[in-house]
């Protein structure tokens, strides 16, 4: 057996969507992921999320996903995501060691952004 410390790191996470096109536009214009052709139909990789992450065509209609992306500035960032067509889920909420809101994108999958202080 090892003495290794195991990790439960985050490695990869999917979006779900209707139109992969435009949440792909979507996600480009606010947060400037870059995106290349994943392996498998409507699969896109995002090259430049920090983890491995992608948007890939639903596979079903309760198909949801969360993830927090961690933001400049989190004021900033929750008007421009309005302006991109996002809803507001969970508005700015302050913890010990920094900023989060939960926002709907426009094909309703949530996800939030993160400020650290």
């Amino acid at each position: 057996m090892s003495n290794q410390t195991n990790r439960h790191n985050i490695e990869h996470f999917e979006i779900p969507a209707d139109n992969v096109d435009n949440l792909k536009n979507f996600y480009s214009s606010l947060f400037a992921w870059q995106f290349e052709k994943g392996q498998t139909q409507g699969y896109w990789m995002i090259k430049n999320a920090g983890i491995s992450g992608a948007i890939m065509q639903k596979e079903n209609p309760e198909q949801m996903s969360t993830q927090f992306v961690t933001v400049e500035s989190i004021d900033n960032y929750i008007v421009k995501a309005q302006q991109l067509g996002a809803k507001i889920i969970k508005d700015k909420k302050e913890i010990s060691e920094g900023y989060y809101a939960v926002l709907e994108d426009p094909q309703k999958n949530t996800f939030g952004i993160w400020q650290n202080k």
